[in-house]
This record gives structure tokens, C-alpha cells and sequence, in this order.
């Protein structure tokens, strides 16, 4: 038996071959269910939200086709009678019950070729009970009654997709960087190089001191290209969006690009660039965020980040375009000494010229190099004061305020000390410190990084105090100068052995740690003189000084630091100030004060329990509750508190306002 087992294997595979054959034969001549094996249209369907919009090109259309993502169709002839019925079943039991029925026999001819005598069938994306089908795949299924066969058409799947795609900004990194090169940061350290490809930022800025932080990538020449990176999906349509956030009535679409193919990183991420150009021409210096929106096969369409924006909505996806940055010096810089002043102008070289604040004539010149440098500026001997330094590179300028404090036994002896507000300044200029591509403010209550360039400058506030400045030397007026920052921190001159202090206008953010120093001086016996509208609206507490210092979100205050609280500002609709009471003779010679627009309302403190002062000593106002104008002890000091609008503005030629500041000066420099 065993021998005879080669011939039994060998007469069955005979038999096998055989009938392999005769089965082949059958199915060459049996003909085909379709002409053309059927596609339906679209492929991928939305039954909850479907939108009707133009359709990428397929097998079984062109591209540009309007076409209803709500629904899908399948259109077929068949090249015998038959009575058919069309049904829909899941990919996850193709051979189980059908979901949906949409003809449970339709008479169909035969056709002659294909496309002729086709018949169309439509899917809502609903199932037998009417809800929406769950996400997922589904087959057309076709039962030829007569023949007692059926087709799935499992070469031509259907998508529902009712979830619009998660599409986002990862990262936007400034091509050539070293996070763009493979780091593992977002921002850049600080370069001496003056190529674009190079330039970012840091948390100090160009040319900053400090270690580098997460920032926003900065486009300092019209040649800057930054690397665009978002999330990954199987998108039918992609557009970066391009808003600039620096704006009033901010975040505004500036532009859309179109993203044809979109490049695989090597973490399986999409990638495209942009090239700083809105419509084809330099974007203008600002603050932008690179937003996206995105369409899936199913027409469902997404954008990133959603309007209006929220804090924390973004990531790292901020672009700065700044063809000049110039950061000034937060303290002041001795008389005839050299300002230090950090300047990032791409590739450029730039040009400087300081002048007095308020005046034309420029008392020098200089040159640096392109990109990133420390400009030495020297400010002249023995004239302290407010100066503007007007920076050009190329199309591009920028000016600074540079303060000039008093040296020498002059300086010393001056018995009134003036603090500018390099704070405000410096903290309400619009920066994107953290790359999230908003502007970071203290207006807007943020943190913010105050070795930053200066934008839009010179800042509001500065011709005011320019005009005091200047108004004080005309009259020989001794006073000594320093900074809000520099006061706060122990750097440079400092209120030991001075008479008063004046406040001008701009404080309206207060470091923290100066709150103290002002309240102890007044009530040591000092006198304290503000100027302005918008004062101490918050404190703030600085860190990081010098290397990196940084300011917080600012904490509103109910009351001043002289215990004063302030109301809104309002309207004068041109009624004037009078004085009511005049205890510390602040309105001698003064009059009355008209062509003022704007007050605030200013209600002095209660005197102590027991004491026998009045408070306010000296009141002017518009109206009842509406004083303008105090003055009242605290402490064994006093304070003058003037919250008029302009009123700094208004000493060239004013002359109720200069009346005043003269009597006030007398308080002051006892």
C-alpha cells in the first residue's frame, strides 16, 4: 500500500489541475456584475454638519467639483437584468446585518456599455432608526436578487468623519537657528552674527545679558524665513493664517497661504515656511501669530486658535518682525558719562544721534555695525535731563528716552529728586516675550521681560516730563533725576537727604519694592509732588535685576502710596478748576485752570484719629466730588497731588499752571 501512494497523490493532483481549469474557464466567460466598478461620491461624508464645498481630485471625479459632504451617491449599471438592492454595512462586520437601506429592490435593465442606463443611490449617512452613522467605515453592499448574489464594495470604502480634524501650531522656529537645526529649544541664544538666518530672540532681547528663554521667533530682514511645524492628519486642504495681534481691535487675518504639500519632520510631524511677506511685500514691523485652518476629506474644516483669543490658547507659535530693536537703559546714566544702549539692526548698519528731549539740535553723532551691537552713547557733562536717541537703520528708526542723572556735589545737594517712569514705559511697550504671539503688557496685566526694545516709541508720558524737565532748568530749579526702576533697586541717586520728590507723568505701574520707600519718606517729613492722570494703577514686583529683570503681572491698588484714592477719568466738558481751600498756599497767583479735558477725581485720606489738621489743606475742583487738585499732610510730611490732563504739557505757556508748580517747588525744596 505504501508503495502505491506516489501514483494516488499524483492521479488526485490531476484531478485538481483539471478542474482548476474548467473553473477558470467559467469565470472568463462568466460576465462581469458592472461595467465599471462603482465609487461613491463623495467618499467620505459629515450626516450631522456635511457642507457643500469643492472636492479634491479622485478616480472617480476632477477636482473642482461642488459636491454635497452631507451625503454620498453611488451610480452604476449592471450588464444583466436583475432586480437590486442597495444597502450600507460597517467595515467591522462586512458579512453581518446591513445598517441602512436604501433600495430593497430596484428593477434595473441591462446595459450595452458602461455609464448607460445607470441608476444613482444616495446615503444621507443616517442609520435604519435615523441617527447619525457612528465614525467610521462603511461598505456599499448591491444584491442581485435573481442571480442570488451580493457585492460588497470593499474596494471603495465610505468615511463618515463628523469630528472636525485637530489640527494646531506646534512650533514656528526661525529658519537657520539652532532649534531649527534639530535643538531642543524654541528660542535662540544670542549671536554675533549679522545674518538673518541667526537672529532671534531671547528673554533679554538682542543683545541682552541674560540666559536664553522660550521667545518668539524674530524676522529681523525682509530675508527672514521661519519654519512652520503642525500637527500631523490626512488633510484635504491646509492654510496658515497669518494675524497680526499689535493692532487695536487685534488679532487681524493678514494674510492666508495656501499649504499645497505639506513635508513630513522626522517625528512624522507636517512642516511648511513662510517667507515674511504679506501679499507679496515685507510684513510691516509688529507682533503676528501664525494660526491655521484645515479640511478634512469629509469637508470638515477646523482653524487654530479660535478667536477671540484666551490666555494660554497658544503655544509657541508668535513671529516678531522687527527690522530695528533698540533697548534703553532702565537706570540713569551719569552726566557726561557713555549710556549703554543694546541695538539689533539684521543687516543693517545703523546710524545714532541723541538731542535734548523736546528739542532738534543734535548734540552728536555716531555709526555702528549691522546686526546685533552695544551703542555707546555719551550725554553731555553737567547737563542732567531727558534725552531722545533717534537710531536709523536703513528704512527703519527708532528713538529712546535716555535719562542723565546730576554728578558731583551739585547732584548731592539738590534738594528735589524727579523719577521718571522707565517702568511704564518699558513694560507698556507691545513685545512678545513669550513666543505665544500677543504682545506681552503691564496694561493688559501680564508679566513682562523689561529689557526690551521700545516700540512705537518715543512712550506716552514723554513730552510731558520733557516740558517739566525743560521748564525746571529755564528756571534754574535745582533738582537731581533717576528712574522708577533705578530708585526701586538701590542704583544710583536716592531720596537721603532731599527735601521732596515728584512723581511726573507715565507712573502708572509702581514697583513694589519703591511703594515703601516713597511711603517712609513722607512720613519721615519728606514732601511728595505727582503729576498726572492714570497714576499707581498697579505694583508690580521686579525680579531678576540686572542680569534679567522681569516685572510681574501687576496687582491693582485701592489707594495710592500716599494713602490718596483716585476715581475714573473724566470729561471736563470745558468747565474750569477753582480752588476751595488753599491751606499750603499751592494757588497764589494761580487763578483758575481752564482748557483741561480730562481729570481724575483724587479723595485725599482721612486725618488721624485726634489730630487737629484738615485734609485736603488745599483742594481745586470742578465740581462736588470732583477735585482735581490736593494737598494734605501725612505723616510729619505732605503731599500735592495735580490730576490734570496735559498739565505738564501746558508750563510753556500756561500760566496757572506754572504758578503752581512754583509754589509747589517752594514746599519741596525746603
Amino acid at each position: 500500500m505504501i508503495r502505491r501512494l506516489p501514483q494516488i497523490a499524483f492521479a488526485l493532483l490531476s484531478l485538481a489541475t483539471i478542474g482548476a481549469f474548467f473553473i477558470v474557464q467559467h469565470l472568463k466567460t462568466t460576465a462581469p456584475v458592472f461595467w465599471v466598478i462603482p465609487s461613491p461620491i463623495p467618499a467620505d461624508l459629515n450626516p450631522v454638519a456635511g457642507r457643500t464645498c469643492t472636492s479634491s481630485p479622485t478616480r472617480a471625479h476632477p477636482a473642482g467639483v461642488r459636491l454635497n459632504y452631507r451625503q454620498t451617491s453611488l451610480t452604476f449599471s449592471v450588464t444583466r437584468a436583475d432586480t437590486v438592492g442597495v444597502y450600507i454595512v460597517s467595515a467591522e462586520n462586512p458579512s453581518g446585518n446591513t445598517v441602512a437601506t436604501l433600495s430593497p429592490g430596484t428593477p434595473m435593465q441591462a446595459a450595452p456599455g458602461a455609464g448607460q442606463d445607470s441608476k444613482t443611490f444616495r446615503w444621507n449617512g443616517r442609520l435604519a432608526d435615523g441617527q447619525p452613522a457612528p465614525d467610521g467605515t462603511y461598505y456599499f453592499r448591491i444584491v442581485l436578487e435573481h442571480q442570488d448574489h451580493s457585492v460588497n464594495l470593499s474596494q471603495r470604502p465610505i468615511q463618515v468623519i463628523t469630528t472636525p480634524p485637530q489640527v494646531r501650531i506646534l512650533r514656528v522656529q526661525l529658519l537657520g537657528s539652532p532649534a531649527a537645526r534639530g535643538g531642543t529649544n524654541g528660542a535662540t541664544t544670542p549671536s554675533t552674527s549679522t545674518g538673518p538666518a541667526t537672529t532671534a530672540t531671547t528673554s533679554t532681547g538682542p543683545a541682552g545679558g541674560g540666559a536664553a528663554a522660550a521667545g518668539p521667533a524674530v524676522i529681523s530682514s525682509p530675508q527672514g524665513r521661519v519654519r512652520i511645524t503642525f500637527t500631523p492628519g490626512n488633510y484635504r486642504r491646509v492654510w496658515i493664517d497669518i494675524y497680526r495681534t499689535d493692532v487695536s481691535g487685534g488679532p487681524e487675518l493678514v494674510d492666508t497661504l495656501p499649504v499645497d504639500r505639506a513635508p513630513v519632520t522626522r517625528l512624522g510631524r507636517h512642516s511648511t515656511t513662510w517667507d515674511g511677506q504679506i501679499h507679496g511685500a515685507p510684513a510691516p514691523p509688529g507682533t503676528y501669530l501664525v494660526g491655521i485652518t484645515a479640511q478634512d476629506m469629509a469637508c470638515n474644516r477646523t482653524s487654530w486658535p479660535t478667536l477671540p483669543l484666551r490666555p494660554g490658547s497658544t503655544a509657541h507659535a508668535g513671529v516678531t518682525v522687527r527690522y530695528l530693536s533698540v533697548i534703553p537703559p532702565l537706570v540713569p546714566t551719569a552726566s557726561g558719562a557713555r549710556a549703554r544702549v543694546a541695538v539689533d539692526s539684521g543687516q543693517a548698519p545703523v546710524t545714532w544721534r541723541p538731542r535734548a528731549a523736546g528739542s532738534r539740535r543734535v548734540i552728536a553723532r555716531g555709526r555702528g555695525p549691522a546686526g546685533r551691537s552695544t551703542l555707546a552713547v555719551r550725554l553731555p557733562r553737567h547737563r542732567p535731563g531727558l534725552y531722545a536717541l533717534a537710531v536709523r537703520a536703513g528704512n527703519q528708526t527708532a528713538t529712546v528716552p535716555l535719562v542723565a542723572d546730576r554728578t558731583g556735589v551739585a547732584g548731592a545737594h539738590a534738594r528735589v529728586l524727579i523719577v521718571l517712569p522707565t517702568l511704564t514705559w518699558l513694560g507698556d511697550s507691545p513685545v512678545d516675550d513669550s513666543g505665544d504671539g500677543v504682545p506681552q503688557t503691564l496694561a493688559a496685566h501680564d508679566p513682562v521681560a523689561l529689557s526690551r526694545p521700545l516700540v512705537d516709541g518715543p512712550p506716552p508720558g514723554f513730552t510731558g516730563d520733557a516740558t517739566l524737565l525743560d521748564y525746571l532748568t529755564a528756571r534754574h530749579f535745582s533738582f537731581q533725576l533717576t528712574t522708577d526702576v533705578a530708585l526701586a533697586e538701590g542704583v544710583g541717586p536716592s531720596l537721603a537727604h532731599r527735601g521732596g520728590v515728584v512723581l511726573p507723568e507715565g507712573e502708572e505701574y509702581l514697583p513694589a519694592g519703591l511703594e515703601p520707600i516713597l511711603r517712609g519718606f513722607v512720613a519721615g517729613g519728606g514732601r511728595a509732588l505727582t503729576i498726572g492722570t492714570r497714576m499707581f494703577r498697579g505694583l508690580t514686583h521686579i525680579t531678576g535685576f540686572p542680569a534679567d529683570p522681569r516685572a510681574t503681572a501687576p496687582r491693582a491698588t485701592v489707594a495710592d502710596p500716599f494713602g490718596a484714592r483716585r476715581g475714573p477719568v473724566t470729561p471736563t466738558g470745558g468747565a474750569v478748576i477753582t480752588a476751595l481751600t488753599d491751606g499750603l498756599g499751592l494757588f497764589n497767583g494761580a487763578g483758575t485752570f481752564a482748557g483741561v479735558t480730562e481729570i481724575q477725581s483724587i479723595r485725599a485720606p482721612a486725618p488721624p484719629t485726634g489730630s487737629t489738621s484738615s485734609s485736603p489743606a488745599s483742594a481745586a475742583e470742578i465740581g462736588p466730588g470732583a477735585t482735581a487738585i490736593v494737598g494734605f499732610p501725612e505723616g510729619k510730611g505732605t503731599v500735592i497731588e495735580v490730576a490734570l490732563a496735559g498739565f505738564a504739557s501746558s508750563l510753556a505757556d500756561n500760566p496757572d499752571a506754572q504758578g503752581l508748580i512754583a509754589n509747589a517747588w517752594q514746599l519741596l525744596s525746603r
